[in-house]
């Protein structure tokens, strides 16, 4: 019901603006001659995945499913004015409810000062080559998506950003008032970064301080990320400091270390991504998806088969925690085969072989094998 909801406001919108459009060009030509009016234009992205349970398990084997769907209207007013609005459906089922996902209007004064005013996301140090952690919303080394709602400024090369948190980024109290109970927003975020470029080469230092209005709750991401271009060879890099509780005497820190080395050379490809997180013994902070587990290591040769079909073989290390007193460790490594006919459509099937190595498994440390399809594309 959300989603017909939203996509008939959205279908009524352009209606009417398409509507009030030709009335001026009819109505007052003198008014709008020589321009053409606003100009409308759609762009998205779709992605819908199936996965295996582990085929090697006993009983009937189990599916699972993701489904993503990003949809952006962006209406161009003239060459300074535009804006744009977003709807999002995205969960791991067939048919995710899509939702309202931002807005905002830009001024763009010239390609070095530009002014955003709306719904805004900032997110900084993703994970770029390991394709298990690529979506900033869910993970970063850096930090992982910050949605506000308030005021954006691009001036050479800076980036400031100042509002109100919303969706996931905000936080709430609550208060009972004649048997009612009303909750309002109380964090805001403000965010800064200064990107860097020296020919192919781009560094970007960043800090962005959030405030749910309480001491031990208070946060602070900074650090740097460093994209490195030498020909076919590309290193990633990124530092990123998460501190928690600012108004502690001692907060609680957690100190990221990414590093993702690539190099491609005709149709043969290889990336790696190794990934390290030192957490305060005394205060460990809980990064929720952020940061999935302390240490990984993933590298993949691929090599060009023919046309648009490439095959990767994928060796990954993962700790699979946030404590480093578990032995929770496994390997997995598997295929991994790339079908791109046309630009703006790839699909992805592969095979995963996990075996579990960590003494805390016990006797359950038996090798699982699962398989799987991702189609996505974009338009």
């Amino acid at each position: 019901m959300k989603s017909r909801l939203a996509f008939g406001l959205m279908a009524v919108s352009l209606a009417a603006v398409s509507a009030h459009a030709e009335e001026r060009s009819t109505v007052i030509p003198s008014e709008v001659e020589g321009s053409k009016g606003p100009e409308v234009s759609f762009s998205g992205e779709v992605e819908f995945d199936a996965y295996t349970g582990d085929l090697f398990s006993d009983g009937p084997k189990s599916h699972n499913y993701a489904s993503t769907f990003d949809f952006n209207v962006g209406v161009k007013f003239n060459d300074q004015w535009s804006a744009e609005v977003q709807l999002e459906a995205d969960g791991e089922s067939t048919d995710p409810a899509a939702i309202y996902n931002g807005a905002f209007v830009q001024y763009t004064k010239s390609e070095n000062f530009v002014v955003k005013a709306g719904d805004l996301t900032f997110s900084e140090g993703a994970f770029l080559n390991y394709y298990g952690y690529d979506d900033p919303a869910d993970n970063a080394a850096g930090m992982a998506e910050h949605d506000i709602r308030g005021v954006e400024v691009d001036f050479n090369g800076f980036v400031f950003g100042l509002g109100f948190g919303r969706g996931d980024n905000d936080n709430q109290v609550c208060a009972e008032e004649d048997g009612e109970e009303t909750c309002v927003g109380v964090a805001y975020d403000a965010h800064l970064a200064y990107e860097l470029g020296l020919g192919e080469h781009t560094l970007r230092p960043y800090v962005d301080y959030k405030s749910y209005q309480e001491p031990k709750h208070n946060e602070l991401h900074a650090g740097v990320d460093a994209n490195l271009k030498f020909g076919g060879f590309g290193f990633h890099a990124v530092y990123g400091l998460h501190v928690d509780a600012l108004g502690e005497d001692e907060p609680g820190a957690t100190h990221a270390f990414l590093v993702e080395p690539s190099f491609e050379v005709g149709g043969f490809n290889i990336k790696a991504t190794a990934f390290y997180a030192l957490f305060d013994e005394d205060a460990p902070i809980d990064h929720g998806e952020e940061i999935p587990e302390y240490f990984f290591a993933y590298v993949e040769p691929s090599l060009n088969l023919v046309g648009a079909l490439t095959l990767g073989i994928p060796l990954e290390y993962h700790s699979n925690t946030l404590d480093s007193d578990e032995d929770l460790g496994s390997f997995a490594a598997g295929l991994r085969l790339y079908f791109a006919p046309v630009e703006g459509l790839e699909i992805t099937g592969f095979g995963m072989l996990n075996k579990p190595l960590g003494d805390d498994y016990g006797d359950n440390d038996d090798i699982s094998l699962q398989l799987g399809v991702e189609t996505v594309f974009a338009f």
